[in-house]
């Protein structure tokens, strides 16, 4: 699939010639010019169309000088053209309408449903670009989904949806681990877990438990060594300890000790 340039997207807008309805009349001459189906440039002017950068149909202004209600026969003749990829002018001579009566009906068909709009096939070439472009972490999760959406002019759910049928065909081997997070999704962890505990100083200090010389009768002893955070803060001469778990909650405070000023040299 062959990406649209600047240089064809201004060219379009330069030279499409619009109806009084802003139907653009001369899609097949444009499509020959830039080396394009006219398809390929009929679904490109929908897309600019839609983002602003030409100006929207106004079917009220159609006219169609027999000024006929299209029948059931003529519909079926449209949605049978248009699937094949006719121009709007071609249907139109086939049924005696003008081309932008069809631009209208075709529209109206595609609003009702009768008309599907076709779902974006991926090339080969873009499924061999994902092959071979595709890493994983070490749990097995594709982790560059948006390079692959880059490299294959696709959206990230896309992409993903493309990952989950390419492994179910046994193109892609490498399988995710379920029961483990993804290597990103751990990182934004650690991400958060760090700007949340920022304030916490990052120094530890191991306390040793002394072993008691008399065991009271009825009485369990449970010795182990914990890690804990230790926070001084001085304030006016006060000093103050804290200490934290390694999950940052608070469990004894000190009370506050006198701290000697420090001589200068």
């Amino acid at each position: 699939m062959k990406n649209w340039t600047t240089k064809e997207i201004q060219y379009l807008k330069k030279n499409a010639l619009l109806a009084e309805t802003n139907v653009v009349l001369n899609i097949e001459q444009l499509a020959k010019k830039l080396g394009r189906s006219a398809k390929s440039v009929d679904v490109k002017i929908y897309k600019l169309r839609r983002d602003g950068q030409f100006p929207p149909t106004d079917f009220s202004k159609s006219f169609d000088p027999k000024g006929r209600k299209f029948t059931d026969t003529e519909d079926k003749r449209i949605i049978a053209m248009y699937k094949k990829g006719e121009i709007y002018r071609d249907i139109g001579d086939s049924l005696g309408r003008s081309e932008q009566s069809i631009g209208g009906r075709i529209m109206r068909l595609k609003k009702i449903g009768k008309i599907k709009q076709p779902k974006k096939q991926w090339s080969q070439d873009q499924v061999d670009i994902l092959l071979a472009n595709i890493r994983f972490d070490e749990n097995g999760f594709c982790c560059n989904h948006i390079e692959l959406a880059r490299l294959c002019n696709r959206t990230f759910e896309q992409v993903n949806r493309k990952l989950n049928d390419l492994r179910k065909k046994g193109l892609i081997t490498v399988m995710p681990d379920r029961s483990k997070t993804s290597a990103k999704s751990k990182k934004a962890i650690d991400r958060f877990n760090d700007a949340r505990f920022a304030h916490i100083p990052k120094k530890k200090e191991d306390v040793q438990m002394v072993k008691p010389t008399e065991k009271p009768s009825g009485v369990s002893i449970e010795s182990k060594q914990v890690s804990l955070i230790l926070t001084t803060v001085i304030v006016n001469g006060q000093r103050t300890d804290q200490y934290f778990t390694q999950d940052g909650e608070l469990i004894a405070t000190k009370k506050p000790t006198s701290v000697a000023p420090e001589v200068s040299k």
